[in-house]
């Protein structure tokens, strides 16, 4: 299958799947700016967890002005994470991610005729580099951007703040306990050997060198990093200490974090001063996309201004003549995987069961170009809804299910009150609900304009007297639906008797619903509430 290609006007970049037999990865993969050429590769190494979700847009952008700047670069999701293949419970993991981080390799060489390779990454993707780049030997440079010098230390700090963050809400322990063959960090799970594989990393024994000069980016919140300055001193790696404040965008939710533009020029410069330019070009060989996970395919919707989306095919085997296929739209400014990687989950699961899933980013979200004039990373971003629009017609289908999470839930909402062709809105959480004029709103931060919230489950009820079959999923206290249930509760609770009209209460789980098995139920109800009606 050919590579599908985006085009913007911040480059152009391939969607690609590559990797090994029966562990499929998916990356970008971004061509050097003709005329630039530098004869370099960059291998972007993600990490896991929030770190990934938070740094998706840093990563893309990091790639676009590496490419701009003439270098060949591929960023890619570790094996059972992201829009990769496998989930977190694979056995061997961590030797799995460093074997990626070869098969990354090999790729962006084949790509692109590249003959000499950096490495970046960022906490535990910088982790991961520097330990492969030991192992192999023949990386030439290697930037780390705040890497964990320890694995245990990784682990130790990411189940302490899931502790932290569930002791807010003690209720949400009750009602979703742990599993007790691993640990959970902020909605990923870390089953025990996992824990054990990264408590063994430690980057002070590392004996080899693992480049041949480093960039050390900390962002003062790396423990070890003299320790580590001096181990790579010792190693002969000619490491270079910068030391730059750009760390907010891991600690803000994703459609409020700033770029550190600080820090990704500071890489982009130490890069090109390092690498000059060549008056050679490129002498990439021609390759097809490899396999991809449950048959999943690229999808560019239009060509302009074109949406990026993965569509994961129904299993024959399950499939039925006429049974709609489901739309996810964009949780918040989060990419197409979603919050702790719930779409991910949802759509392989779903397709399963005999259903077509397509996921999209929206405008100026994910690897959707932003329009021109417009800001990208918006929860409710401008041509929103006719973004949905072309994304249904894409599917083919006279019928279509809408599904989305906060801001998607909004949508699911909106489409589902006005589109003739959906036959079923799942609202799971909808952030604000009451708002009808999502595409009026231009920023996360203004308040979206808002309709007497009475109008809510009135519309509601024409959904369902039209027809479109409409589950509501909400968590107790969860500000959008509890709005609407304090100012129009008894009309709210008249929907229950409605033919069509579905609401569960979630009880004390999260927003986005952190804990595993909050995930694991959303899952079921939602795909119990599916296979009862189609």
């Amino acid at each position: 299958m050919e590579p599908i290609e985006i085009r913007s006007a911040s480059g152009s970049k391939q969607a690609i799947h590559f990797g090994a037999k029966g562990r499929p990865l998916f990356g970008f993969y971004h061509p050097p700016k003709p005329g630039s050429w530098r004869a370099v590769g960059v291998v972007l190494c993600r990490p896991i967890g929030t770190d990934q979700t938070r740094s998706d847009r840093v990563y893309r952008h990091l790639a676009e002005r590496l490419a701009a700047a003439g270098f060949a670069c591929l960023r890619f999701d570790l094996f059972g994470t992201g829009d990769s293949g496998g989930d977190e419970r694979t056995e061997g993991l961590v030797h799995a991610w460093l074997d990626d981080v070869a098969l990354a390799v090999a790729e962006l060489r084949a790509r692109s005729g590249a003959r000499t390779i950096a490495l970046f990454g960022l906490r535990l993707g910088a982790t991961l580099a520097f330990v492969h780049a030991a192992e192999r030997g023949d990386v030439d440079a290697l930037v780390l951007w705040s890497p964990w010098v320890s694995g245990a230390k990784f682990v130790d700090e990411v189940t302490k703040l899931h502790k932290l963050y569930l002791s807010v809400e003690p209720q949400m322990t009750a009602a979703f306990p742990s599993r007790a063959d691993g640990e959970e960090a902020l909605g990923l799970f870390l089953p025990r050997a996992l824990i054990e594989d990264l408590s063994r990393i430690d980057l002070l024994r590392t004996a080899r060198r693992p480049a041949r000069r480093t960039l050390f980016i900390d962002g003062g919140n790396v423990a070890g990093r003299d320790a580590l300055m001096s181990h790579l001193g010792e190693l002969g790696a000619e490491p270079e200490l910068r030391s730059h404040t750009g760390h907010k965008f891991l600690i803000t939710i994703s459609h409020g974090a700033l770029l550190p533009d600080e820090v990704i020029d500071s890489i982009v410069g130490w890069l090109t001063d390092v690498y000059p330019a060549t008056s050679e070009s490129p002498r990439p060989e021609p390759r097809a996309s490899g396999p991809a996970p449950a048959g999943e395919r690229s999808i560019r919707i239009g060509a302009e201004q074109p949406l990026f989306g993965i569509l994961t095919p129904a299993d024959p085997r399950r499939a039925r003549p006429g049974r709609p296929p489901i739309l996810i739209s964009n949780a918040g400014s989060v990419n197409r995987a979603g919050p702790h990687r719930l779409y991910v989950k949802m759509a392989r699961r779903w397709a399963e069961l005999g259903f077509d899933v397509l996921r999209i980013d929206l405008s100026g979200i994910g690897d959707s170009p932003v329009g021109p004039g417009a800001r990208e990373n918006l929860t409710y971003p401008p041509g929103a809804l006719e973004d949905l629009d072309k994304a249904i017609r894409a599917l083919g289908s006279e019928r279509v299910i809408v599904v989305g999470l906060c801001s998607g839930g909004d949508y699911a909402f909106q489409l589902g009150a006005r589109e003739p062709s959906v036959a079923g809105a799942c609202m799971l959480n909808p952030r604000t609900f009451c708002v009808l004029d999502l595409a009026a709103v231009d920023s996360a931060d203004d308040a979206p304009p808002s309709t007497p919230v009475g109008e809510v489950p009135r519309t509601l009820r024409r959904m369902a007297d039209r027809g479109v079959d409409t589950l509501l999923v909400v968590s107790r206290n969860d500000p959008g639906v509890a709005y609407v249930d304090a100012h129009a509760g008894d009309a709210m609770r008249e929907l229950a008797s409605v033919s069509g009209f579905r609401r569960v209460d979630f009880g004390s789980a999260d927003h986005t619903f952190t804990p595993i098995a909050a995930q694991e139920r959303l899952n079921d109800v939602v795909m119990e509430h599916l296979l009862a009606r189609y």
